[in-house]
């Protein structure tokens, strides 16, 4: 029971990770009714820029980790949504008006054109974050088998919520949150309503970017490495979350990260690990043929929540 408990602690904050990624999707479809397959790439060059942040600011100021992770994660974060400001203007507004496979061949192509820049500025090679002593904390289980949390997975997962939970709140609540669900419910109409769709979706676009930077650089933290070659693999994860969650909810988008994750956790611990990725796809597959609408009933036609 002690081994279950930690395999579901474990799955906490990689399973916000995988929401907040796949919010990234559901924030550019809900306007677009287009898949953007350059999030994961987004993540893999966030983890790289907070890494290399990271290390540079340790040189600076030595004995300052806390700092210098801050920094990296901040840096991380700006790139990114610098970068989909730059994705705005050369793929996103050009292509508004082309079909969705326009789209997403170019966002694919985008996507790798991302993956492979990464992996020749650091020479094919992965960045690994300088390591962190701190002692884990324990929850309980006993001396046999003692339930516990490091504290930087402790203040990842937490971070995380808050992101994930403010989000929604923003959604829900803020007036740019109104016009986006408006937008998202009848573009053409919230466009004869007065509502400036253009800087609608630039704004959207650059929020959803930097999230997608934002769960990047976390991830970086939490395992304390960078590799370039994951974009991928993570970016179609998490568009099977955000189809599985329903395309039209911020909320349903996080339930599937959830179910991806404790999935992944426990396949991890019970079952062989080199088939974790197929086994996980195969589960996302037969929900999205069991739920077509997303398992949250929200289809993508709806006023998103």
């Amino acid at each position: 029971m002690a081994y279950f408990l930690q395999l579901l602690l474990n799955a906490v904050f990689i399973s916000v990770l995988y929401g907040l990624l796949a919010v990234s999707y559901v924030l550019i479809h809900g306007l677009t009714r287009r898949i953007n397959f350059a999030f994961g790439a987004l993540a893999i060059v966030a983890g790289y820029t907070t890494i290399s942040t990271a290390i540079v600011v340790m040189l600076l100021m030595p004995g300052e980790p806390v700092v210098a992770i801050a920094a990296g994660v901040l840096v991380g974060v700006v790139h990114t949504g610098l970068i989909g400001g730059i994705i705005d203007r050369t793929v996103a507004r050009p292509l508004l008006s082309a079909g969705s496979l326009a789209v997403l061949v170019a966002t694919l192509g985008l996507a790798i054109a991302l993956e492979e820049a990464v992996r020749l500025a650091y020479a094919s090679r992965e960045l690994w974050l300088p390591p962190i002593r701190h002692a884990p904390l324990a929850l309980g289980g006993g001396t046999v088998f003692p339930v516990q949390v490091s504290v930087l997975n402790l203040v990842v997962a937490t971070l995380s919520a808050l992101v994930a939970a403010g989000l929604v709140a923003f959604i829900g609540c803020h007036p740019f949150g109104r016009l986006w669900r408006a937008a998202a419910e009848d573009l053409t109409m919230a466009e004869l309503c007065g509502v400036d769709v253009g800087r609608v979706l630039s704004i959207t676009l650059v929020m959803a970017c930097a999230l997608a930077g934002f769960a990047g650089a976390m991830i970086a933290v939490a395992y304390g490495v960078a590799s370039f070659y994951g974009g991928f693999v993570i970016g179609l994860k998490t568009l099977f979350v955000a189809v599985v969650g329903g395309l039209g909810s911020v909320g349903g988008a996080l339930a599937g990260g959830f179910i991806l994750g404790i999935f992944e956790t426990l396949w991890s611990g019970y079952a062989p690990l080199g088939y974790r990725d197929a086994a996980a796809l195969s589960m996302l597959a037969l929900l999205m043929i069991a739920f077509p609408e997303g398992l949250c009933s929200f289809g993508t036609r709806q006023p998103p929540v």
